[in-house]
């Protein structure tokens, strides 16, 4: 635990003038406020915002996204049934976000990410792919309310650990078929997370 608060300590050191603006709120004060009601959030009221690793759980990032932190991606809440007559409740995303949310994870069936993250409020997603975040987004904001808008548009690709310097845009062409899968090895993983949507 020492070792946490050293590090945590050395974090928003580093940070502090992002963390403390010269206007507005101190986020600093607000985070002891604030804990204990993200907490509730959690299916595992003993989860952490911080992983193994330093990663980011996807209570973080639902955190971020959504305004809430809880467990899960998928829509609503679920209910699991032991059969013993105890049940236990796995908290999703509630409602439509403002920014979306794809993952690689879905491409292999370890998660299902609801249509309230995978249909936001703007053409915008947080891409969880080989083990780090990065960002889709459109120009056109109609993508996300006229189907026909569906059928041909760009999408722009940045990866900060990727020391991106070029624009990346990918034109998907939703009127053509998939390839077979014996071409499944050389699909990139990007795609795989484009595809789920």
């Amino acid at each position: 635990m020492l070792r946490f608060l050293a590090n945590l300590e050395s974090i928003v050191q580093a940070q502090r003038e992002h963390l403390a603006p010269q206007r507005g709120t101190n986020m600093l004060m607000s985070l002891p406020l604030v804990l204990p009601s993200v907490r509730q959030d959690f299916d595992v009221p003993t989860s952490h915002l911080i992983g193994a690793h330093g990663y980011c759980t996807q209570e973080l990032v639902n955190l971020l996204l959504t305004g809430r932190a809880v467990s899960n991606v998928f829509n609503d809440v679920v209910e699991l049934d032991s059969g013993d007559g105890n049940t236990t409740l796995l908290r999703g995303i509630e409602a439509r976000s403002d920014i979306g949310f794809l993952s690689l994870f879905e491409h292999y069936n370890v998660c299902q990410v609801g249509c309230f993250l995978k249909t936001p409020r703007f053409p915008i997603w947080v891409v969880c792919s080989e083990s780090h975040f990065s960002v889709l987004f459109s120009l056109q904001p109609e993508l996300l309310s006229d189907w026909r808008a569906e059928r041909l548009f760009d999408l722009y690709y940045y990866d900060g650990l990727a020391n991106q310097q070029e624009e990346i845009r990918l034109t998907v062409d939703t009127t053509k078929s998939t390839p077979e899968d014996n071409c499944r090895d050389l699909v990139p993983p990007l795609e795989l997370c484009i595809r789920t949507k």
